[in-house]
């Protein structure tokens, strides 16, 4: 994997890139029993493995950076981030019930070796829950090393597991022209608040990220409320998770696999 990938934590924000990660995760646990055992793939900043955690389920969130996975313990207050290669886990095969892949297969060279490890540590009949953007409509990141049309990425998948379920995040441009828009603007606004000292007194109102003190982890965790919040919120139509129906305005391609039971 690149070293120099990036790690978001969209808890708390409202652009579109924020609220799409997050219905992935929503996505997720919508097909995932509390009680089981999971593996997060490229957890970066911890919060989908927060997530999961308040799901109900047993998650080890793994990343190949020592600075996440560090900030993560301390953040999250969880002990069960390890540092590990995604092309080389330190887990015996079939050790999971499930295993969740955001945006993750498109940092790695040698995507068959990668979905190969993931089959490896599934447990006979457990799934797996993966996504990636559509080459046509990203920036095209330094960290991106290997990008995937629709079809390309669908059938890579299809040719490893059993039981695909499509499915994609779609969007409509109007809608985000008009995120984009006010985006910038709320940018605007904050810096200008900023400049003259009331930041403190606007920070709700425009919901800007708290944030978490790592250096005292025995304080209230704020991110709690934050995340049961983004969990129950309601977005438009167009962020959600939903079957597959063409590429037309298809952003992010996801999907349900099944390991055949042996």
């Amino acid at each position: 994997m690149s070293d120099t990938v990036q790690y978001h934590n969209p808890i708390g924000k409202l652009d579109y890139i924020s609220i799409q990660h997050l219905e992935r995760y929503k996505f997720a646990i919508s097909r995932i029993k509390p009680g089981q055992r999971l593996l997060d793939i490229a957890c970066g900043a911890g919060y989908g493995t927060a997530i999961l955690l308040r799901h109900g389920c047993k998650v080890i969130g793994v990343d190949y950076n020592n600075e996440a996975i560090a900030n993560a313990r301390i953040i999250r207050m969880h002990n069960g981030f390890i540092k590990a290669n995604a092309l080389e886990l330190p887990f015996s095969d079939n050790s999971f019930d499930a295993v969740v892949s955001f945006e993750t297969i498109e940092h790695v060279k040698d995507g068959n070796q990668f979905l190969s490890e993931m089959y490896r540590v599934l447990r006979p009949d457990g799934i797996f829950i993966c996504s990636t953007p559509n080459i046509r409509y990203t920036a095209h990141p330094q960290y991106h090393v290997n990008e995937y049309e629709p079809e390309e990425f669908y059938k890579l998948i299809e040719q490893k597991f059993s039981e695909i379920e499509r499915y994609g995040q779609y969007f409509k441009l109007l809608d985000r022209a008009s995120d984009l828009y006010h985006r910038q603007f709320q940018a605007r606004f904050i810096a200008f608040f900023e400049k003259i000292g009331i930041k403190e007194m606007i920070k709700h109102m425009v919901r800007l990220d708290v944030k978490e003190d790592v250096k005292n982890p025995t304080l209230p965790f704020p991110e709690d409320l934050r995340i049961e919040m983004a969990l129950k919120e309601n977005c438009n139509s167009y962020y959600r998770v939903r079957p597959f129906i063409n590429t037309k305005w298809l952003r992010i391609m996801v999907v349900v696999a099944k390991k055949e039971t042996d």
